[in-house]
């Protein structure tokens, strides 16, 4: 499983950051982030010899990563991927013996590390072989990494049991990554928060040519959110704090 999809929130500019934040303060979107971030949808542990912890993976920049509150770090219930070309930096962090933060040097790197995480289709505990940069990123992990008490998720430096299952992936941020993330193959769906208005930003998400992606009508990102959410999403334009904005779906052609 290498396929994943952008989380982002732009204006009519692109424009999603300013000064290392969000150039708005909008409950509803961030509320739709932690939603479809969070929440999973296969939850099958039928076909595992071993209970599996289900969760989605986000994978971001060091930035991004430092410009989420505190008291938010790490996002909860997510597996949280920071991509830093510093292997050293979750050194002197709270987040460095916790189970689900891991460090990656690059995107690539990060897909691998997840991929490696997943439960082989023979449903043997034990890990399958890990791509030389997924071996790079394992080895940043802490080691042992305990999910619950007494359940190891890496045993080592050098290779990792499957006791989490990452149902999906989502990169969110920031910019570096998305200008990479949107020239993947791997990357599938971009979930676009649309701001109706244009405003002071200095970092941008990149212009998506028509030939690679699709952007859906209004109707059909609706539709298309809450069957892959599988709950009612609101729909249509959205007012808050000032701002008038809609959920916005591309797809791959």
């Amino acid at each position: 499983m290498r396929s994943f999809s952008i989380v982002v929130a732009a204006d009519l500019a692109n424009g999603i950051g300013l000064n290392g934040g969000l150039p708005w303060r909008l409950r509803k979107d961030m509320a739709f982030f932690a939603k479809i971030t969070s929440k999973v949808i296969n939850n099958n542990n039928q076909q595992h010899h071993q209970p599996l912890k289900h969760l989605n993976a986000c994978i971001m920049g060091r930035r991004t990563w430092e410009s989420i509150p505190t008291k938010f770090r790490p996002l909860i219930s997510r597996f949280n991927v920071i991509v830093s070309r510093n292997p050293h930096y979750l050194d002197d962090k709270p987040e460095k013996n916790n189970p689900l933060v891991a460090l990656a040097p690059s995107l690539e790197a990060a897909l691998d590390l997840i991929e490696s995480l997943q439960p082989s289709s023979s449903d043997s505990s034990q890990s399958s072989s890990l791509s030389a940069a997924a071996m790079a990123a394992a080895s940043i992990l802490p080691s042992p990494l305990p999910l619950v008490p007494e359940t190891p998720v890496v045993t080592s430096t050098s290779s990792i049991t499957p006791k989490i299952h990452i149902d999906r992936i989502f990169l969110i941020g920031g910019a570096q990554l998305y200008d990479q993330g949107v020239s993947s193959k791997d990357c599938h769906h971009i979930f676009l928060t649309r701001i109706h208005t244009t405003v002071d930003c200095d970092t941008f998400f990149p212009k998506l040519s028509e030939s690679e992606y699709k952007l859906l009508s209004s109707s059909e990102s609706h539709a298309f959110l809450e069957q892959y959410l599988q709950e009612p999403v609101e729909g249509g334009i959205i007012e808050e704090a000032g701002f008038n904005y809609e959920y916005t779906v591309y797809n791959r052609i």
